[in-house]
């Protein structure tokens, strides 16, 4: 597939004989079609995998493409946020069991970026959700009080995203996610980034862990 700003007689689009001419994202292409195959062979083991990861990998990040197109907004000149995060998640994102392939949650990454992260992240279940903190006075550091917080849970076991009911800023220093009812399971995770009130800096993700609720000498 090749790129051009002008042909012979400017872009087009459509097919042609066996080219085909397009326009993505004010960029013009054209490629060649496909070529007919025949006995195609079986994919080697190896392949299978690679294609199974795939599959997984993307399956899981359309759920949450908004989010992406935020995290990943420096890498999505050409690309999707889906597929920025896909490239960028890749090569960690894989547990592999006696053949099974799964998620591996704590490692994945939904942003990246210089915007500061705020430390001191903590979560816990609280009635119907959880409760999530952090330091909130990370501004001047990288940071602002109006970041905006991109927090959000899943549970695999219901295969559904959570998050707040209303936006949240770096300077809240807590916010609750709700699980409206549903019975989350005993395995959810958790992650958080910032955002600049612009959405054109980002933080890198933090992945928080489930802990028991803070004691009163912790607070």
């Amino acid at each position: 597939m090749g790129t051009f700003e002008n042909g012979i007689n400017g872009p087009f689009r459509g097919r042609v004989g066996h080219v085909v001419g397009s326009k993505w994202r004010s960029i013009n292409y054209m490629k060649s079609l496909p070529r007919a195959r025949r006995n195609k062979r079986p994919p080697t083991p190896q392949q299978a995998l690679q294609h199974q990861k795939l599959t997984l990998l993307n399956q899981f990040l359309r759920n949450i493409r908004p989010y992406l197109e935020t995290g990943f907004r420096q890498y999505t000149g050409r690309a999707t946020g889906v597929n920025a995060a896909c490239h960028f998640n890749f090569d960690h994102a894989f547990l592999l069991d006696d053949g099974k392939v799964s998620l591996n949650y704590p490692a994945l990454k939904f942003s990246h970026g210089s915007l500061y992260t705020a430390g001191d992240e903590r979560a816990w279940r609280k009635n119907d959700g959880i409760q999530v903190t952090w330091h909130p006075k990370t501004y001047g550091m990288g940071g602002a009080p109006d970041d905006i917080a991109f927090l959000f849970a899943y549970s695999p076991e219901q295969d559904i995203f959570y998050s707040t009911r209303g936006p949240v800023v770096r300077q809240d220093g807590s916010a609750y996610i709700p699980f409206d009812g549903d019975d989350a399971g005993r395995e959810v995770h958790l992650w958080l980034f910032f955002a600049d009130n612009r959405r054109t800096r980002v933080s890198n993700t933090v992945y928080i862990p489930l802990s028991d609720p803070p004691t009163p000498e912790d607070q």
